[in-house]
Parts: C-alpha cells; structure tokens; sequence
C-alpha cells in the first residue's frame, strides 16, 4: 500500500459511493476542498485508490484553539475495510498537520466511527448531533503531542 497526495476532485468518487451513496453527487464535493492549506490523500495499492481521507485549516466553531485542521472524508472501498487504510490515511495526515504546527485536529465522527477515532488518541467532546440527511455524529479532537497546549470544549 502506498499513500500520496491527491487532487479534491479524486475524492469525490469513494466520498459518493461509500459516503453518500443516497445523496447527489454533488454533495461529495466539500466546502474548502480547493484551500491552499487544503490537502488530500489517497491509499493505493498497484495504483488503483482504495481509501482517502481529506485535511482542511478549519476552526471548529465549539473550539478555541488558535490553529486548527479539520479531517473530512475518510473512506475507503468496502472490501477494503478493516485492512490498515483508514489507520495509514490517518497516520499520515496527522504527521502533515503536526509539522505545520497545527494545535489540534478535530472532526465530526460518524458513530460507527468513534471507536476507530477512540483507538487512535481522539476524544469525544460534548454530546453526539444529528448531521441532516447522514445521521448521528460526535465532535472528535485530538491534540498535537508535540506541543502543550490546552483543549477547550
């Protein structure tokens, strides 16, 4: 498996069928998807993308930690599941953001989600919310190990 950097709209066609499957395909294109600051990454193995997961400079409108990213987008194909993708895609994302001295990374975690955030060092933070037309949610955050800073929630 290898992951690189990709382009937003190569996204789009995991984010759809995985994502939102019962929704436009419009709506798996992401506000601040074309960001400076913005980037994206694909897993491949024998060049064929399997997962990808997305990075924004986003603040989160509940936190107040000065310099934030934001995970958006993380899927991989179904049969692919389970298979280290999502943890790699993750992995290195937050190297990236870390070395652009991010304070922490936050996301909006489906429930099926939580438990692969929990494993990797994220933290709910307040009550889980309804995203209309996706389902229930929890505000995940996890903070850079490099740097003290407090989370406030």
């Amino acid at each position: 498996m290898e992951i690189k950097q990709i382009k937003a709209k190569d996204t789009q066609d995991i984010r759809h069928r995985v994502l939102r499957p019962e929704q436009p395909e419009s709506n798996a294109i992401y506000l601040h998807d074309d960001l400076e600051d913005t980037f994206h990454l694909g897993a491949f193995e024998n060049d064929v993308l399997l997962g990808i997961a997305s990075f924004y400079p986003e603040k989160s409108a509940v936190i107040t930690n000065p310099t934030q990213y934001r995970i958006r987008g993380v899927a991989t194909e179904r049969r692919m599941r389970l298979k280290g993708l999502g943890t790699a895609l993750l992995a290195d994302g937050e190297a990236e953001i870390w070395k652009r001295d991010a304070d922490l990374i936050w996301c909006n975690a489906r429930i099926v989600a939580v438990g692969f955030y929990e494993k990797h060092g994220y933290r709910k933070v307040g009550k889980s919310f309804v995203i209309p037309g996706i389902g229930e949610h929890y505000l995940m955050t996890k903070l850079n190990p490099n740097k003290k800073v407090d989370q406030d929630s």
